[in-house]
């Protein structure tokens, strides 16, 4: 499942296991509808639902788990992470 493409004709697909940040699939979305100039269309395949959590800074070890710090979506080798349709 999401190692095919489904909607588009294109599609931009992992080759490795990473983390994928919220702001870096926010930056892939506006620098490839710039680069299509507004023509066609793009699905974002991937959504950052996993919460990575972190202490502040000079806190001692102990007293419980950090806030949430930011979202991932998590990615694995072969996933397609954006398809592209009706570009000529």
């Amino acid at each position: 499942r999401g190692h095919q493409l489904s909607n588009g004709t294109f599609g931009i697909k992992a080759l490795d296991a990473t983390f994928i940040t919220a702001r870096q699939i926010e930056a892939a979305r506006i620098a490839a509808t710039r680069y299509m100039k507004r023509e066609g269309q793009l699905w974002i395949k991937i959504f950052p639902d996993k919460p990575i959590t972190k202490k502040p800074l000079e806190v001692r070890m102990g007293k419980g788990k950090g806030a949430v710090e930011l979202y991932v979506a998590v990615v694995k080798p072969g996933r397609v992470m954006f398809e592209v349709g009706g570009v000529p």
